[in-house]
């Protein structure tokens, strides 16, 4: 995407520095030539003009190369933006990623800014939902309100924004379960059952810490795999099979034991809906 190639020639005092800089992103920053001029021979002599000539290079550099890297994380996130319309229809695919730097005025080979395909547009929709959920619940008189309505609520809000994908939601799923992407994936769920667990007003610092977020982990992806399946309107039934999952866990007073088996449950269940999507797993090799 971007090439830099520096020249430098030193001689008769000089250091002449030429810049080079490719970009297939459209309109991004051209990196400038920085001219260092000829200095006249002083008592500190021409090794220090050379000194001056390369540090000098090297702050241009840094400062062009930072111009077009904030440029290129801009770009990047328009169009991680606008893909997220083309989901429905090519999924979670480099597919969807062309579409949306098309739309923007990008050629489409524009998706090659993402390493990771669709994986990448995974990570920022999973992102985007988690400060979405937080905006909406700070709108909400929280004090007013229980624990477990705050939790429930913080599920709803969140699992609502998957709504307009869910026809691809088990595509999703599925990348996020390959091992390569298993940090990306766990990593985000556990941002975002923390910050459920500290909007309800838990400051817990002791080894409740750890079982109210399991448990909350456990309940909010076994709710996740049951919309997949759900067809109900505005998903009621999901929201029916998320208060039978919350009276199950009740978050509070769970031994280490309760939490494992819980959760073992709940990776049994994962696994069997997504078996039902044609998706192999160690329960039905």
């Amino acid at each position: 995407m971007l090439a830099i190639r520096r020249s430098a020639t030193r001689a008769l005092g000089r250091a002449p520095v030429s810049i080079v800089a490719t970009s297939h992103i459209p309109h991004a920053v051209t990196c400038r030539v920085h001219r260092i001029q000829t200095v006249r021979h002083n008592s500190s002599g021409p090794d220090a003009t050379s000194k001056r000539a390369a540090i000098s290079y090297d702050v241009n550099l840094q400062n062009e190369e930072q111009a077009v890297s904030s440029q290129t994380d801009v770009t990047a996130t328009h169009i991680l933006e606008a893909s997220l319309k083309h989901v429905p229809q090519h999924g979670w695919t480099v597919q969807a990623l062309g579409a949306g730097a098309s739309d923007l005025g990008y050629p489409s080979v524009l998706h090659g800014l993402f390493p990771r395909g669709g994986v990448d547009l995974i990570d920022y929709f999973l992102k985007k939902s988690k400060r979405e959920m937080k905006a909406e619940m700070e709108k909400l008189d929280l004090e007013s309100m229980k624990i477990t309505a705050k939790i429930r609520t913080a599920c709803i809000t969140r699992l609502k924004l998957t709504g307009p994908y869910i026809s691809r939601w088990p595509e999703a799923l599925a990348l996020m379960g390959q091992p390569q992407n298993v940090p990306m994936s766990l990593g985000n769920l556990g941002e975002l059952v923390d910050d459920m667990w500290y909007l309800a007003g838990d400051r817990s610092v002791d080894m409740n810490w750890y079982s109210k977020r399991t448990l909350l982990a456990g309940v909010y992806t076994s709710t996740e795999l049951y919309m997949t399946q759900d067809r109900s309107p505005d998903f009621e039934e999901t929201w029916k099979f998320l208060d039978r999952r919350l009276q199950d866990v009740a978050f509070i007073g769970r031994t280490a034991s309760e939490v494992t088996n819980y959760l073992q449950f709940g990776v049994r269940s994962a696994f069997g809906i997504l078996s039902s999507f044609g998706h192999k797993t160690p329960f039905n090799r």
